[in-house]
Protein backbone atom coordinates (compact mmCIF):
# COMPACT_ATOMS: atom_id res chain seq x y z
CA UNK A 1 0.00 0.00 0.00
CA UNK A 2 1.24 3.39 -0.84
CA UNK A 3 1.86 5.74 2.19
CA UNK A 4 0.31 8.80 2.24
CA UNK A 5 2.33 11.91 3.40
CA UNK A 6 1.74 15.47 4.76
CA UNK A 7 3.33 18.27 2.69
CA UNK A 8 5.00 20.80 4.44
CA UNK A 9 5.90 23.46 2.23
CA UNK A 10 10.08 25.13 2.68
CA UNK A 11 10.36 29.03 0.79
CA UNK A 12 14.14 29.86 -0.12
CA UNK A 13 14.80 33.57 -0.05
CA UNK A 14 15.56 35.44 -2.52
CA UNK A 15 15.39 38.97 -4.51
CA UNK A 16 11.34 38.16 -5.14
CA UNK A 17 7.90 38.27 -4.11
CA UNK A 18 6.90 38.77 -0.66
CA UNK A 19 8.37 41.51 1.55
CA UNK A 20 9.11 40.54 5.13
CA UNK A 21 11.15 42.85 7.26
CA UNK A 22 14.08 43.57 5.73
CA UNK A 23 14.18 40.78 3.59
CA UNK A 24 12.38 39.57 0.32
CA UNK A 25 10.97 35.93 0.28
CA UNK A 26 10.11 34.20 -2.86
CA UNK A 27 7.34 31.90 -3.24
CA UNK A 28 9.19 28.83 -4.90
CA UNK A 29 8.45 26.33 -3.27
CA UNK A 30 10.19 23.22 -2.36
CA UNK A 31 8.23 19.54 -1.11
CA UNK A 32 9.32 18.41 2.01
CA UNK A 33 7.35 15.13 3.09
CA UNK A 34 6.14 14.26 6.56
CA UNK A 35 5.26 10.33 7.14
CA UNK A 36 1.68 10.68 7.99
CA UNK A 37 1.24 8.40 10.28
CA UNK A 38 4.21 10.17 12.68
CA UNK A 39 2.58 13.63 12.39
CA UNK A 40 5.48 14.85 14.68
CA UNK A 41 7.04 18.50 15.07
CA UNK A 42 10.38 16.92 14.59
CA UNK A 43 10.89 17.21 10.77
CA UNK A 44 9.21 20.75 11.64
CA UNK A 45 11.75 22.09 13.51
CA UNK A 46 14.67 20.61 10.71
CA UNK A 47 13.13 22.90 8.31
CA UNK A 48 12.90 25.84 11.42
CA UNK A 49 16.67 25.32 11.55
CA UNK A 50 16.79 25.63 7.89
CA UNK A 51 14.97 29.42 8.05
CA UNK A 52 12.84 30.67 5.37
CA UNK A 53 9.18 30.65 4.75
CA UNK A 54 8.03 27.50 5.95
CA UNK A 55 4.10 26.44 5.27
CA UNK A 56 2.17 23.49 6.71
CA UNK A 57 -0.70 21.39 5.74
CA UNK A 58 -4.24 21.64 7.77
CA UNK A 59 -3.43 18.71 10.36
CA UNK A 60 -2.47 17.74 13.73
CA UNK A 61 0.91 17.69 14.77
CA UNK A 62 2.11 16.50 18.33
CA UNK A 63 4.75 18.03 19.65
CA UNK A 64 7.02 16.44 22.29
CA UNK A 65 9.26 19.29 22.65
CA UNK A 66 8.82 22.88 21.79
CA UNK A 67 9.50 24.20 18.29
CA UNK A 68 12.06 26.74 18.34
CA UNK A 69 12.40 29.52 15.80
CA UNK A 70 15.83 30.87 16.79
CA UNK A 71 17.07 31.95 13.32
CA UNK A 72 16.35 35.40 11.87
CA UNK A 73 14.02 35.94 8.61
CA UNK A 74 11.98 32.82 9.18
CA UNK A 75 7.45 32.61 9.02
CA UNK A 76 5.95 29.73 10.40
CA UNK A 77 2.40 29.72 8.72
CA UNK A 78 -0.51 27.04 8.68
CA UNK A 79 -3.39 27.32 6.52
CA UNK A 80 -5.95 28.51 9.44
CA UNK A 81 -7.64 27.07 12.36
CA UNK A 82 -6.93 23.80 11.17
CA UNK A 83 -3.53 23.67 11.22
CA UNK A 84 -2.85 22.36 14.84
CA UNK A 85 0.13 22.15 17.18
CA UNK A 86 -1.12 19.68 20.05
CA UNK A 87 1.25 19.24 22.87
CA UNK A 88 1.85 15.17 23.97
CA UNK A 89 0.87 14.34 27.07
CA UNK A 90 3.71 15.17 30.19
CA UNK A 91 5.87 16.78 27.68
CA UNK A 92 5.92 19.90 30.13
CA UNK A 93 7.18 22.03 27.52
CA UNK A 94 6.15 25.49 25.96
CA UNK A 95 4.69 24.69 21.98
CA UNK A 96 6.18 27.52 20.48
CA UNK A 97 9.60 29.68 21.24
CA UNK A 98 10.53 32.52 19.36
CA UNK A 99 14.12 33.48 20.68
CA UNK A 100 16.90 31.09 22.22
CA UNK A 101 15.59 28.58 24.24
CA UNK A 102 17.94 29.13 27.05
CA UNK A 103 17.78 30.81 30.78
CA UNK A 104 19.17 33.84 29.57
CA UNK A 105 19.42 34.72 25.82
CA UNK A 106 22.39 35.92 24.46
CA UNK A 107 21.66 37.31 21.15
CA UNK A 108 18.51 38.92 20.01
CA UNK A 109 16.44 37.16 17.15
CA UNK A 110 14.59 39.58 14.04
CA UNK A 111 11.84 39.39 11.70
CA UNK A 112 10.22 36.28 12.24
CA UNK A 113 6.61 35.83 11.92
CA UNK A 114 4.39 33.08 12.86
CA UNK A 115 0.32 33.14 11.32
CA UNK A 116 -2.34 30.72 10.59
CA UNK A 117 -2.35 28.09 12.81
CA UNK A 118 -4.15 26.64 16.85
CA UNK A 119 -1.87 25.73 19.28
CA UNK A 120 -3.45 23.24 21.78
CA UNK A 121 -1.80 23.10 24.82
CA UNK A 122 -3.04 20.31 26.26
CA UNK A 123 -2.65 21.82 30.11
CA UNK A 124 -4.85 18.88 31.93
CA UNK A 125 -2.30 16.47 30.95
CA UNK A 126 0.75 18.43 31.88
CA UNK A 127 2.15 18.02 35.63
CA UNK A 128 4.08 21.36 35.36
CA UNK A 129 4.25 24.86 34.47
CA UNK A 130 8.28 25.06 33.47
CA UNK A 131 10.04 22.98 31.54
CA UNK A 132 12.09 19.84 32.88
CA UNK A 133 15.10 20.69 30.48
CA UNK A 134 15.27 24.28 31.33
CA UNK A 135 13.54 25.55 33.99
CA UNK A 136 13.34 29.24 33.29
CA UNK A 137 11.60 28.03 30.13
CA UNK A 138 7.12 28.72 31.26
CA UNK A 139 5.45 26.01 29.73
CA UNK A 140 3.37 28.75 27.25
CA UNK A 141 1.74 28.20 23.88
CA UNK A 142 4.30 30.90 22.12
CA UNK A 143 7.32 31.96 24.28
CA UNK A 144 8.64 35.49 22.43
CA UNK A 145 11.88 35.73 24.18
CA UNK A 146 14.51 38.92 23.56
CA UNK A 147 13.15 39.44 20.22
CA UNK A 148 12.57 42.25 17.38
CA UNK A 149 10.24 42.96 14.45
CA UNK A 150 8.02 39.92 15.27
CA UNK A 151 4.77 39.32 13.50
CA UNK A 152 2.10 36.92 15.16
CA UNK A 153 -1.26 37.31 13.44
CA UNK A 154 -4.64 35.10 13.24
CA UNK A 155 -2.83 32.37 15.84
CA UNK A 156 -5.59 31.11 18.26
CA UNK A 157 -3.87 29.67 21.89
CA UNK A 158 -5.69 27.02 24.42
CA UNK A 159 -5.09 25.39 27.20
CA UNK A 160 -1.67 26.13 28.05
CA UNK A 161 -0.19 24.66 31.35
CA UNK A 162 1.23 28.72 31.81
CA UNK A 163 0.38 31.50 30.10
CA UNK A 164 -0.96 32.23 26.09
CA UNK A 165 1.23 34.46 24.69
CA UNK A 166 4.38 35.89 26.71
CA UNK A 167 6.87 38.03 25.55
CA UNK A 168 10.30 39.00 28.01
CA UNK A 169 13.35 39.33 27.81
CA UNK A 170 14.12 42.92 25.98
CA UNK A 171 11.46 42.45 23.03
CA UNK A 172 11.16 45.42 20.63
CA UNK A 173 8.72 46.23 18.02
CA UNK A 174 6.76 43.11 18.73
CA UNK A 175 2.49 43.39 16.64
CA UNK A 176 0.41 40.53 17.55
CA UNK A 177 -2.89 41.23 15.86
CA UNK A 178 -6.09 38.71 15.56
CA UNK A 179 -5.40 36.74 18.45
CA UNK A 180 -7.03 34.70 20.38
CA UNK A 181 -6.29 33.04 23.69
CA UNK A 182 -8.58 30.87 26.46
CA UNK A 183 -8.64 28.38 28.76
CA UNK A 184 -5.02 28.76 29.91
CA UNK A 185 -3.92 28.15 33.37
CA UNK A 186 -2.70 31.60 33.93
CA UNK A 187 -2.58 34.72 31.38
CA UNK A 188 -4.28 34.71 28.15
CA UNK A 189 -1.35 37.66 26.66
CA UNK A 190 1.52 38.80 28.92
CA UNK A 191 4.38 41.13 28.35
CA UNK A 192 7.82 41.58 30.53
CA UNK A 193 10.58 43.79 29.16
CA UNK A 194 8.81 44.92 26.43
CA UNK A 195 8.76 47.62 24.76
CA UNK A 196 7.54 49.96 21.21
CA UNK A 197 4.95 47.21 20.51
CA UNK A 198 1.19 46.72 19.20
CA UNK A 199 -1.26 44.44 20.50
CA UNK A 200 -4.73 44.19 18.15
CA UNK A 201 -7.79 42.87 17.70
CA UNK A 202 -7.54 40.54 21.08
CA UNK A 203 -10.09 37.85 21.76
CA UNK A 204 -9.19 36.18 25.54
CA UNK A 205 -12.07 34.51 27.57
CA UNK A 206 -11.92 32.18 30.37
CA UNK A 207 -8.21 32.55 31.30
CA UNK A 208 -7.74 31.66 34.94
CA UNK A 209 -5.73 34.17 35.64
CA UNK A 210 -5.84 37.51 33.84
CA UNK A 211 -6.56 38.47 30.52
CA UNK A 212 -3.73 40.73 30.02
CA UNK A 213 -1.09 40.66 32.49
CA UNK A 214 1.89 43.96 31.98
CA UNK A 215 4.78 43.20 34.53
CA UNK A 216 8.94 44.08 34.30
CA UNK A 217 9.72 46.99 32.17
CA UNK A 218 6.58 46.87 29.81
CA UNK A 219 6.92 50.32 28.27
CA UNK A 220 5.82 52.96 25.47
CA UNK A 221 3.20 49.84 23.97
CA UNK A 222 -0.16 50.08 22.80
CA UNK A 223 -3.03 47.34 23.35
CA UNK A 224 -6.36 48.50 21.41
CA UNK A 225 -9.18 46.88 20.05
CA UNK A 226 -9.95 43.74 23.14
CA UNK A 227 -12.48 42.29 24.43
CA UNK A 228 -11.97 40.08 27.25
CA UNK A 229 -14.21 38.12 29.19
CA UNK A 230 -14.39 36.05 31.66
CA UNK A 231 -11.29 36.28 33.77
CA UNK A 232 -10.43 34.25 36.89
CA UNK A 233 -9.36 37.15 38.63
CA UNK A 234 -8.35 40.79 36.60
CA UNK A 235 -9.34 41.73 33.37
CA UNK A 236 -5.86 43.42 33.23
CA UNK A 237 -3.01 43.60 35.73
CA UNK A 238 -0.19 46.04 35.19
CA UNK A 239 3.06 46.30 37.33
CA UNK A 240 6.31 48.50 36.56
CA UNK A 241 4.56 49.54 33.61
CA UNK A 242 4.78 53.04 31.94
CA UNK A 243 3.38 55.28 28.88
CA UNK A 244 1.49 52.32 27.33
CA UNK A 245 -1.92 53.94 25.36
CA UNK A 246 -4.80 51.20 25.82
CA UNK A 247 -7.93 52.22 23.47
CA UNK A 248 -11.07 50.44 22.48
CA UNK A 249 -11.47 47.89 25.45
CA UNK A 250 -14.24 45.50 26.28
CA UNK A 251 -13.62 43.70 30.40
CA UNK A 252 -16.50 41.77 31.45
CA UNK A 253 -17.27 39.16 33.94
CA UNK A 254 -13.73 39.44 35.65
CA UNK A 255 -13.66 37.68 38.81
CA UNK A 256 -12.04 40.23 40.82
CA UNK A 257 -11.20 43.74 39.31
CA UNK A 258 -11.57 44.46 36.17
CA UNK A 259 -8.21 46.33 36.08
CA UNK A 260 -5.61 46.74 38.17
CA UNK A 261 -2.76 48.66 38.67
CA UNK A 262 0.16 48.19 41.42
CA UNK A 263 3.64 48.59 42.14
CA UNK A 264 5.57 45.88 43.03
CA UNK A 265 5.82 44.44 46.11
CA UNK A 266 7.02 47.21 48.53
CA UNK A 267 8.80 48.84 45.96
CA UNK A 268 7.83 52.15 45.20
CA UNK A 269 9.96 52.81 42.21
CA UNK A 270 8.47 50.37 39.98
CA UNK A 271 4.69 51.38 39.63
CA UNK A 272 2.47 50.77 36.99
CA UNK A 273 2.44 54.80 35.59
CA UNK A 274 1.65 57.25 33.12
CA UNK A 275 -0.84 55.11 31.07
CA UNK A 276 -3.60 56.36 29.30
CA UNK A 277 -6.86 54.31 28.50
CA UNK A 278 -9.49 55.71 26.51
CA UNK A 279 -12.79 54.03 25.23
CA UNK A 280 -12.95 51.36 27.76
CA UNK A 281 -15.94 49.28 29.07
CA UNK A 282 -15.56 47.73 32.38
CA UNK A 283 -19.03 45.74 33.40
CA UNK A 284 -19.71 42.60 35.79
CA UNK A 285 -16.67 42.81 37.92
CA UNK A 286 -16.02 40.73 41.20
CA UNK A 287 -18.34 37.74 40.03
CA UNK A 288 -15.77 35.48 41.73
CA UNK A 289 -18.06 34.47 45.19
CA UNK A 290 -16.68 35.06 48.66
CA UNK A 291 -14.93 38.05 47.48
CA UNK A 292 -13.53 40.22 50.70
CA UNK A 293 -15.14 44.26 50.28
CA UNK A 294 -13.13 46.42 47.52
CA UNK A 295 -12.03 43.64 45.77
CA UNK A 296 -14.59 44.05 42.60
CA UNK A 297 -14.21 47.36 41.61
CA UNK A 298 -13.93 48.32 37.78
CA UNK A 299 -10.87 50.11 37.58
CA UNK A 300 -8.37 49.82 40.83
CA UNK A 301 -5.23 51.71 41.29
CA UNK A 302 -3.48 50.11 44.34
CA UNK A 303 -1.07 51.81 45.63
CA UNK A 304 0.14 56.17 46.08
CA UNK A 305 2.70 55.32 43.86
CA UNK A 306 0.87 54.86 40.43
CA UNK A 307 0.64 58.06 39.48
CA UNK A 308 -0.45 60.26 35.88
CA UNK A 309 -2.80 57.40 34.71
CA UNK A 310 -5.56 58.96 32.80
CA UNK A 311 -9.33 57.01 32.04
CA UNK A 312 -11.39 58.79 29.60
CA UNK A 313 -14.32 57.79 27.72
CA UNK A 314 -14.95 54.99 30.24
CA UNK A 315 -18.33 53.25 30.79
CA UNK A 316 -18.36 51.00 34.31
CA UNK A 317 -21.23 49.08 34.55
CA UNK A 318 -22.63 46.42 36.90
CA UNK A 319 -19.11 46.41 38.80
CA UNK A 320 -20.33 44.91 42.46
CA UNK A 321 -17.74 47.79 44.22
CA UNK A 322 -18.52 50.54 42.06
CA UNK A 323 -16.25 52.07 39.10
CA UNK A 324 -12.71 53.25 40.21
CA UNK A 325 -11.02 52.72 42.94
CA UNK A 326 -8.05 54.42 44.39
CA UNK A 327 -5.55 54.07 46.99
CA UNK A 328 -5.61 57.57 48.24
CA UNK A 329 -7.46 60.30 46.28
CA UNK A 330 -6.65 62.58 42.96
CA UNK A 331 -4.47 59.47 41.58
CA UNK A 332 -5.86 58.89 38.47
CA UNK A 333 -7.22 61.96 36.02
CA UNK A 334 -10.47 61.03 34.74
CA UNK A 335 -12.93 62.83 31.45
CA UNK A 336 -16.09 61.76 30.56
CA UNK A 337 -16.35 58.92 32.18
CA UNK A 338 -19.62 56.91 33.51
CA UNK A 339 -20.48 54.66 36.29
CA UNK A 340 -23.62 53.03 36.59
Amino acid sequence: MKTMILTLFITTITMAQIAFGNQVVSDTTQEFPIPARSRSCEVIQQALDRGGAITLAADVYTCQAPLVISRDNTWLRGQGPATLFRLADNANAPVIVIGQAIAVPTETRRNIRVSDLTIDGNRLNQTSETSPVEPALRNNGISVRRAEDVLIERVTVRSARSGGLVTELRCRRVTVRDFTSFDNHFDGLAGYETENSVFTELHLFDNLAAGLSFDIRFDNNIVGSAVITGSGTVGIFMRDSHDNLFNNLQIRGSGEHGVFLSQVDNDASKPAAGNTFVGLVVSGSGRKPNLPLGSGAGFRINNASCVNNIVCSAQFVNNRDGGISQAVPNLVRVCENVSR
